[in-house]
């Protein structure tokens, strides 16, 4: 479905289909029209349980958020939505409905997340593969239990332009996911056809460009036209052997990565001086193909820099794109001075964060954990850069070298890096056939129709307040986690701790049954109130804050009840998997109480006609709740916490070798990484990617875990060439880019499929 509108602020009415309705979306637009600020705005509002992933390392870091691998643990190769494979499948490695549910290792608090995730936000959503996201698709369904709904009940923001750069599909794999998909893009996906279609909203204002003809120019190219007169108009920017003055910011924007890292170690290597190397600082777990900018940064007096990132003091002296020259640098540090301006920049180091989604079971929300840091100044050296890597920086100037472009989009891409036609030169005339774009592309984007923004809204945002209402209320999920409680004390164990507290618990759950009898009468009355047409909105807020102003002491007192309980039970010995019965039940109680309080909120912001953002939703004391469990907790429990809870081992014991690798395997399982594993157990970092690297052969562990598939295809040329697993022989070809850690997994991965 299309959006049209005459509202000048689309990027509003989107925020209030994320955050008020349950529809997935499709936000798209030109480069320049802030999708990327977008994402910003939602990430910090929205109210739902939210995490943001993208297809790449690299557009997940530059996104703030993870890879799609890592969050659902998917295995290498291409997915097929079939129970087996093809007779013929070329010798490529494929992954059915079936191996991918087999394989699941998703536990604990990472299992716990997917259930409770409502918004999953996909970043540069051109290069999502239709196959990937399917297998997305079925992870979400089998570990939320909702194998009827797409995505198991999540709500998908999908962002990008699909007239950029495409997904990576190779030869081999087509002709086998052909059989399933009409294109490799993300929407000829089997989970969005049908009436789960994303609702397509395409911002339309370019902040990076005002010249109406370079605009329209622009546009042509993004739907690969090019019309005689455009061609015309670029080629007058044709000048052959064009070098720049010494101080004229001009960057070369090519197509292949050798190329730009050519031109820049030449540039460099020429200019006279003595180098500086600045080193990265690392903290914890940063895995290298991750690092977004080199470990070791070689600068020279007058090297030419781009800055990737904008000045986190929000004084504006740079922003992500702009170039200047070092000046006055020396072993401690440098200034880039702008010859634009004369003016002169002491650049500070950045953080880049590899982080983690994590479950917080205090306050039952979805929040990052920071599992390594990467700090480094934020600049590269800027006489070349890749078009891919260009995606999302602003230039004034910039020299196109596109005689070689590729694929569709590149020139559309490069262009408009630039701020207007004044500040481009091309060193090579502009293709007189661009590369051909995808049919799939158009037939999507004109499949769409057209319906009025506002109105769509309006219905959409009227479902979601009905069904998200019915589930405020709604007490048997929580009836049902407290049966399965109390069914557990019946157990033939007369000298279990537990059986001495089932009296209490059967009165809670008589207490519980009573409340729940409550809720389910209003709920029918609720049922009524809610089908009115049209709603009678004064009447449904005095019933809900009735009902809440009811439930809201109750559910306390519930939950004060149940970690009282959790305090007696952890004073005691062997009551583990008790106390953790407890704690998830008393989780349950809690997330009710939330729920009372984003009802009122959701009723509020439809009533208004305004976006519901987080901070509309009263925080549900979320640290008088922790002083609670901290109460209800003695002293030695609390202190347990910050410590290995294994047993101490008897002097003289040893574990085999083949436990000691389970107990590695366990902690992984538990979300450690691998240097929390090593300094948990006392062990090397490199004797616990041992252990790990046992789990990838037998691929119980995807590889894409610790490594991406680019990399782990350049290891596997060499290992192949040189005909060894020997780390030290591959190492030395490959050289300072790969790490033995990289080496170490990917043989590993070699070794398993060579078994299979």
């Amino acid at each position: 479905m299309s959006i049209t509108t005459t509202d000048k602020n689309i990027a509003a009415l989107a925020a209030r289909f994320v955050n008020n309705t349950h529809r997935h979306v499709f936000l798209t637009g030109k480069a320049g029209t802030g999708k990327t600020t977008f994402l910003r705005y939602i990430t910090n509002h929205t109210h739902k349980q939210a995490v943001i992933a993208a297809p790449t390392g690299v557009a997940a870091i530059n996104a703030g958020g993870v890879t799609l691998h890592s969050l659902f643990q998917l295995p290498f190769g291409a997915y097929l939505p079939d129970t087996k494979l093809p007779a013929s499948h070329n010798n490529q490695h494929f992954n059915t409905r079936e191996s991918l549910i087999r394989g699941l290792q998703i536990r604990g608090n990472k299992r716990r997340l997917l259930q409770e995730l409502e918004l999953l936000i996909i970043d540069e959503v051109s290069m999502l593969r239709a196959d990937l996201l399917d297998a997305i698709n079925t992870v979400l369904q089998v570990v939320r239990r909702q194998g009827n709904m797409p995505f198991g009940g999540v709500q998908v923001l999908f962002i990008g332009d699909l007239l950029q750069l495409p997904p990576v599909v190779k030869d081999q794999e087509w002709q086998v996911l052909q059989q399933y998909y009409n294109s490799p893009f993300f929407f000829d996906a089997q989970c969005l056809q049908g009436p789960h279609k994303p609702l397509y909203i395409e911002l339309d204002k370019v902040y990076r460009q005002s010249d109406d003809t370079f605009i329209k120019l622009l546009n042509n190219l993004r739907h690969n036209r090019l019309l005689p007169q455009d061609a015309e108009l670029l080629n007058r920017h044709y000048q052959p052997g064009f070098r720049p003055a010494p101080n004229d910011p001009y960057i070369l924007l090519t197509t292949h990565n050798h190329k730009a890292d050519t031109v820049n170690r030449e540039a460099l290597q020429k200019l006279p001086g003595t180098s500086y190397y600045f080193q990265a600082e690392i903290d914890k777990d940063y895995p290298e193909h991750m690092f977004p900018l080199e470990a070791t940064m070689e600068l020279k007096p007058g090297a030419q820099v781009m800055f990737i990132k904008n000045d986190p003091t929000g004084e504006k002296r740079f922003y992500n794109g702009r170039i200047g020259k070092i000046a006055d640098i020396n072993e401690d540090g440098f200034q880039v001075e702008f010859p634009d301006d004369k003016t002169k920049v002491k650049v500070e180091k950045y953080e880049w964060q590899n982080i983690r989604y994590r479950f917080n079971e205090t306050t039952n929300e979805v929040e990052e954990e920071v599992l390594g840091t990467f700090r480094q100044y934020p600049v590269r050296l800027a006489w070349a850069i890749t078009v891919h890597k260009s995606q999302g920086l602003t230039f004034e100037k910039a020299v196109l070298d596109l005689g070689s472009a590729f694929a569709p989009g590149q020139v559309y891409v490069a262009l408009s890096r630039l701020v207007s036609l004044q500040g481009l030169v091309l060193s090579s005339p502009v293709p007189s056939v661009l590369p051909n774009q995808d049919q799939a592309i158009t037939g999507f984007a004109g499949s769409t129709g057209q319906e009025p923004l506002e109105s769509v809204l309006k219905t959409e945002s009227q479902a979601f307040l009905k069904n998200s209402l019915r589930r405020c209320f709604d007490f048997a999920l929580c009836a049902g986690h407290l049966r399965q409680h109390l069914a557990n004390y019946t157990k033939d164990e007369q000298r279990s701790t537990r059986q001495k507290y089932l009296p209490w618990a059967q009165e809670l759950e008589a207490i519980f049954r009573k409340e729940k009898e409550v809720a389910d009468k209003f709920g029918q009355q609720l049922a009524g109130l809610v089908e009115q047409q049209p709603l009678n909105l004064e009447q449904l807020e005095a019933r809900i804050r009735a009902a809440t102003e009811y439930f809201r002491p109750r559910l306390k007192e519930l939950s004060s009840s149940v970690l009282t309980q959790a305090g007696k039970v952890a004073q005691e010995k062997k009551t583990k998997q008790y106390q953790a019965e407890l704690k998830e039940l008393e989780s349950q109680i809690f997330r009710l109480q939330q729920h009372l309080e984003k009802a009122t909120a959701l009723l509020s912001s439809f009533k208004e006609g305004k976006e519901l953002t987080k901070e509309a939703v009263p925080n549900v004391a979320t640290q008088e709740r922790q002083q609670q469990i901290e109460d209800a907790l003695p002293t030695r429990t609390r202190k347990s916490r910050t410590t290995n809870n294994a047993e101490p081992k008897e002097k003289g014991e040893k574990k085999e070798k083949g436990q000691t690798q389970e107990e590695s395997y366990r902690l992984y399982r538990e979300g450690l990484s691998i240097s929390e594993i090593a300094a948990t157990r006392g062990l090397a970092q490199t004797t616990i990617e041992g252990h790990l690297a046992r789990y990838v052969q037998a691929g119980a562990i995807p590889i894409e875990t610790f490594l991406d598939p680019v990399k782990l295809e350049q290891i596997l040329i060499v290992a192949r060439t040189v005909d060894t697993d020997q780390l030290s022989p591959i190492k030395q070809l490959l050289g300072d880019e790969f790490s033995y850690t990289d080496i170490r997994f990917a043989v590993a991965f070699a070794k398993g499929a060579e078994n299979k």
